[in-house]
């Protein structure tokens, strides 16, 4: 399985070099698509993500990391089958989103805190869109519809959650190690370094991720190369806005969600919009890999129950779409 995925790397990496040799040759074409990506980088992303960066990467090696673990501990212990140390990733991913979970569970992998079977438990789990972007980008924003950003923040909690139910029995005859574990202090010169250094190069990581995808969907739509697709969604969803934003959301999330906006609010928007904060987006994915690939945990586990944790949410989309809140 790992093989088979490292070779599908290869070949998209082959490809991304083969498009952006294009991109070079035309670079007059598809410069304004770079850009925008790192306008959105420095707009939208380094003001949001780079202070939860800053500030993890601190609580993370104080003690009140092993309080939140005590108190948290008896629920992800019996329910996800992980220690309690990842309810800290857990209770951090919740509030801050993609792609902190991801660096979280590397952390306490590399800390020693997680045993490998528990780190792809926890990845599971530990990967969900933030509040403040359902709420408040996508529902408030996007849809003008505060109460839809409510119901798509529930909705795809609960879709993280019974995900991450499910893989509780990935490797099931492995039980979590030690129920609470005490992280030691750093010294104060040390952690302040260490959690700059760490934020800065977390933050450029996320930026060029989000660069190359954004202008990846740009020139491969740009290139006509989506229209099949999107003609074959459009004999489903009857929309042009809705099959657009669900090709674009499978490559970068934030472009999907957009052009699913444009439609408002209707029986297909919750569950379209689900299925994209599940997935996430090849870019968040990108991101979170990257991270996870750091403390060698594994990422094929990873990115099916990105593709489980989509249809969860799509499946949960149509209830409430049919019995709203």
């Amino acid at each position: 399985m790992t093989k088979n995925i490292n070779l599908f790397i290869e070949y998209a990496l082959f490809f991304l070099c083969l498009l952006f040799s294009c991109i070079i040759a035309f670079f007059g074409n598809f410069s304004n698509s770079v850009k925008e990506g790192i306008e959105l980088w420095v707009a939208c992303v380094i003001p949001s993500l780079f202070p939860y960066f800053f500030i993890t990467a601190i609580l993370s090696s104080l003690s009140i990391t092993s309080k939140i673990s005590y108190c948290l501990s008896p629920f992800t212990k019996k329910v996800f089958k992980v220690n309690g140390t990842v309810s800290y990733a857990l209770f951090i991913s919740l509030i801050s989103g993609y792609p902190l979970g991801a660096k979280m569970v590397s952390d306490l992998k590399l800390k020693g805190l997680l045993n490998s079977t528990e780190a792809v438990r926890a990845s599971v789990i530990c990967s969900s869109s933030s509040p403040m972007f359902l709420i408040g980008s996508v529902g408030s924003i996007m849809f003008n519809d505060k109460r839809f950003g409510i119901t798509l923040f529930l909705c795809h909690i609960l879709a993280v959650f019974v995900n991450g139910f499910i893989f509780s029995f990935y490797k099931k005859s492995e039980k979590p190690s030690s129920q609470n574990l005490s992280l030691p202090n750093k010294q104060v010169d040390n952690l302040l370094y260490e959690s700059v250094y760490s934020s800065v190069i977390s933050i450029l990581i996320v930026g060029g991720l989000i660069t190359i995808f954004y202008t990846l969907t740009r020139v491969l739509y740009q290139l006509n190369l989506f229209n099949s697709l999107i003609n074959a969604l459009n004999l489903i969803t009857k929309d042009q806005n809705l099959s657009q934003g669900l090709i674009f959301g499978i490559f970068e999330c934030t472009q999907g969600l957009k052009e699913l906006s444009k439609s408002g609010v209707g029986f297909l928007s919750l569950p379209l919009t689900l299925f994209i904060c599940g997935f996430g987006g090849l870019s968040v994915i990108a991101q979170s890999i990257a991270f996870l690939k750091s403390a060698k945990i594994k990422t094929a586990p990873f990115l099916f129950s990105k593709v489980t944790s989509a249809v969860i949410g799509f499946l949960i989309g149509v209830i409430f779409s049919i019995f709203p809140l």
